[in-house]
Parts: structure tokens; sequence; C-alpha cells
């Protein structure tokens, strides 16, 4: 399970709104100075994902919940994501190359367009109904007020 810590920022009846923030390891690489990707994590500030989580219990606005998704659901969601796209990327540019007598810049038109057809159609299948609720961040625990929390640690309480 890969887990996250987040922040209440709204609740409704049974759900709640969690905050997390997108992290990066640039700050903790020793490359840090030296790197293009470092400068460019620098340059643009990280922006809260706001998750519409289900609760088992009412939490309050401010409280720290953990919320978690299973790894073999991230994996597959990354495959779908970046796999399929590049596979039709390359089988698409190897048949129209191989197969039709279009020019170049014609190949590579068409074969970014059928990349772009797979991306549009693999979003939109892991956003319908049926793959939704299984690509979707689950609620794993929640703080109490009564405990201390040491260090970069933080007590969960479940519900």
């Amino acid at each position: 399970m890969i887990e996250e810590i987040g922040k209440v920022v709204a609740v409704e009846p049974g759900f709640a709104w969690v905050e997390t923030q997108v992290k990066t390891t640039c700050s903790s690489c020793i490359a840090n100075d030296n790197c293009g990707t470092g400068l460019v994590a620098k340059a643009f500030t990280p922006k809260p994902e706001h998750l519409h989580i289900s609760t088992p219990s009412p939490l309050q606005v401010g409280q720290s919940v953990k919320i978690g998704i299973p790894e073999q659901h991230l994996l597959s969601a990354s495959m779908w994501m970046y796999l399929v796209p590049v596979m039709v990327l390359l089988a698409s540019a190897a048949m129209l190359q191989n197969l039709t007598p279009l020019p170049e810049l014609a190949v590579i038109l068409l074969s970014f367009s059928a990349t772009f057809l797979a991306y549009w159609g693999v979003s939109r299948r892991l956003k319908s109904a049926h793959y939704k609720d299984r690509y979707h961040p689950i609620f794993m625990g929640a703080t109490s007020e009564q405990v201390m929390t040491q260090k970069h640690e933080i007590p969960v309480k479940k519900l």
C-alpha cells in the first residue's frame, strides 16, 4: 500500500475533501544544485491536490488523515497511461513505414495522431465508473487530538 498523509479541508456526510502536497525528492538529492531537474523543481511551486475520499466516520476540518492506494493498482494505471501509448506509437510507425508508401513526415504525423488517440482512449477508460473506484485512494485512518507526534511520524488510529 502506498500511503500519504493529508489534511481535511472540507467535510460532507460520509465524505471528506483531503488536501495533499505533491512532493519531489530533489530537495534531498546531493546533486540538486547542478541538476536541470532540480532547477525546474525549484522554479515551480508544488500545487496541492484535493481528493474526495469516502470516510466511515465523521472527521473535522484540519484533521490529519492517512490515505493509500494499493501498489498493484498504481502500477496498472501507470502501465495503461505510459506503456500502451508508447507501444501504439512504435507499432503505428513501424506499420505505416513498412506497409504504405507515405513520406516520412506523414508517417510521423499519423503515428503521433494514433498515439494521441490511444492516450485519450486510455484516459477515458481509466476515468470510467468501472475503473475510477479501483484507482481512487482509500481512507486508512485519522489522528486524534490527544496523541503526541514524534519527528516525521504521524500516529494513525483506525476509526
